[in-house]
């Protein structure tokens, strides 16, 4: 029912370059095609009066007229030529057609509907690859929304397939209408799959995964659901790249810094064929004499000092030289005096703020 409901709201059509929107009678289920078979009446010639069918080449054969036309046309339209043409011959016809029987109107769906079948256009009326999705109960949650195609046979050279693409996205966008495109008999309605999105990085689970089309993800969501962010994520540099239609990639950066609650600083909308790389938050080693030595992951937007370090790591050894410790950054070698920090807030200035790389070593001491 929602897949239902979504494509009775959501198809469009983009990139057709024929004006198949209005598109004319000979494109409708109810104009002859080959196999209908035509009850056709002569005023007062009743050997003129008989049954034909339509053949393979949209033509019939009538007597005094040879060869006539009949594919594409309505029985109104082959009834006044052929009145045309036997009226070369007789004086004022008056002649009548009826349908007495219609060939088959098929279309054709498949791919990722929640049933691929056949459908029968109707005899009078017309119908919108809309109303035919629907028939065939709505989009799978894994349809590819932004690629539907329409696959019609070209009649004026029966071996080559022409290839219609409908954006169904794009009706999202429109104040009105959008399902105009009419299905001729023997349509194929192809709906593929949507590609997975990739995710990498410091997150639970990696690979690909696929989502519902229908009602994509945010970022926050999509990541909660491979299990959330691992310790050492840096929320605040999330990059997604999503390729767009000509052929380019664009870097979309995502935040997942909470400002309030359930309030993400800049979050995102995931399409199908995205890439989520997910990058290491940054890491502070905390080296020799603490408990846990190794690296210390920071989480952004938190400011760590030295002190704060050391306790992170487990805190001092019975060994430590508190007053000897020293800090690598880059090339520069910085020593710094822990020792009794708290004691006077005057030595609260030797606790310096940590950055992203820095090497904090804690000597043993000799005595």
């Amino acid at each position: 029912m929602k897949s239902f409901a979504l494509c009775l709201t959501l198809l469009g059509v983009l990139g057709i370059g024929q004006a198949l929107c209005a598109q004319s009678n000979s494109n409708s289920s109810s104009v002859l095609r080959p196999g209908d078979v035509l009850n056709i009446t002569v005023f007062r010639m009743a050997e003129l009066s008989q049954s034909v069918q339509i053949g393979e080449d949209g033509t019939f054969s009538y007597p005094l007229c040879g060869y006539v036309k009949a594919g594409g046309l309505t029985p109104k339209e082959v009834a006044l030529a052929l009145t045309d043409e036997l009226g070369k011959q007789i004086n004022q016809p008056q002649i009548s057609i009826f349908v007495s029987q219609w060939a088959k109107r098929t279309v054709y769906l498949l791919g990722e509907v929640n049933s691929s079948m056949s459908l029968e256009l109707p005899t009078y009326g017309s119908m919108t690859a809309l109303q035919a999705i629907s028939a065939a109960g709505g989009f799978t949650e894994g349809a590819d929304l932004n690629n539907v195609a329409i696959l019609r046979r070209n009649p004026n050279d029966k071996t080559e397939i022409q290839r219609f693409r409908l954006d169904v996205t794009a009706l999202a966008s429109r104040q009105s209408g959008g399902d105009e495109f009419i299905l001729q008999p023997e349509d194929t309605i192809v709906v593929p799959k949507a590609p997975p999105v990739y995710i990498a990085g410091e997150v639970r689970n990696t690979g690909s995964f696929y989502i519902d089309t229908q009602r994509p993800p945010l970022c926050s969501e999509f990541i909660a659901r491979v299990g959330g962010l691992l310790d050492k994520a840096d929320a605040q540099n999330i990059l997604v790249v999503r390729q767009v239609e000509d052929g380019t990639r664009m870097r979309l950066p995502v935040s997942l810094v909470l400002n309030g609650p359930g309030q993400y600083e800049n979050d995102l909308m995931i399409a199908p064929g995205d890439y989520i790389l997910v990058n290491s938050a940054r890491e502070i080693y905390v080296l020799g004499e603490v408990e846990k030595p190794g690296p210390l992951v920071v989480p952004p937007n938190k400011v760590i000092t030295a002190s704060q370090a050391v306790a992170l790591s487990g805190g001092y050894t019975k060994l430590a030289k508190k007053s000897g410790v020293c800090l690598i950054r880059d090339k520069e070698v910085i020593n710094l005096n822990l020792k009794n920090l708290y004691n006077s807030s005057n030595r609260l200035d030797r606790d310096i703020e940590l950055q992203n790389g820095d090497i904090l070593f804690v000597p043993e001491s000799m005595w």
